[in-house]
């Protein structure tokens, strides 16, 4: 987090006491002591994932808007290989003016990009578009001869992960699709039926569906 938001702290510190509440009424956050309140506070800002669903990992490290090592630096580096730029929850990162007015590495940017994903509303949602962006900089990085030509739609790319997600759920489990995305949330990114291999193919089938162009330094064109 890079501006203390009190809105999103104390909304990870309800969701830490319903965590905790289990299939009992959480505690009312108002009504705990001064003490009590401190140590929850600290407890929250305190990673905690051992025992926790991936579902409340989200939900918590979502709500205070963390993000992996780096990850502004990767915005930065899909903005310079995406022309109009970057769309989720409404809001339009533009490629330009952005990239002419800022570096990479300065704070007024980093803060631009939390300005965007303060935008969406759901905290484990906002956590899988930072998944979602990271794995979008690691295929980009891995196709330096590819750009996108539109805007990239992180709404659309996740809609079309969870899509695929709840297909192969169905075949497994016998059950029928259904819109509520839990179930995703508490999928953990790693694996082969992890969210992170549901994003990166979500990403792969747009670059081959010819949502991108070949880039300036593409080594296979013929002059």
């Amino acid at each position: 987090m890079l501006k203390i938001r009190i809105g999103w702290i104390i909304h990870a510190m309800k969701h830490e006491l319903k965590i905790r509440a289990g299939d009992m009424s959480a505690q009312d956050l108002y009504q705990l002591s001064p003490s009590e309140v401190k140590q929850l506070l600290l407890d929250v800002l305190q990673p905690q994932q051992q025992g926790r669903s991936w579902l409340n990992r989200r939900q918590i490290d979502g709500s205070l808007n963390r993000t992996p090592l780096g990850f502004y630096d990767r915005v930065w580096q899909i903005l310079e290989r995406t022309p109009n730029g970057i769309m989720v929850a409404g809001t339009h990162l533009p490629q330009q003016p952005t990239l002419s007015d800022m570096t990479m590495y300065e704070m007024n940017f980093s803060l631009l990009v939390e300005d965007m994903l303060k935008n969406i509303v759901q905290p484990e949602y906002r956590q899988i578009i930072v998944e979602l962006l990271m794995v979008l900089s690691i295929v980009l990085e891995r196709n330096p001869e590819l750009e996108f030509q539109d805007k990239v739609d992180l709404d659309k790319l996740v809609k079309e992960a969870f899509n695929d997600f709840q297909k192969d759920w169905s075949k497994l489990e016998g059950m029928e699709k259904q819109d509520e995305m839990t179930s995703f949330y508490n999928t953990p990114p790693l694996g082969k039926r992890g969210t992170s291999s549901y994003l990166t193919k979500a990403v792969m089938i747009s670059l081959l569906e010819g949502d991108v162009k070949p880039s300036n330094d593409d080594p296979c064109s013929v002059s």
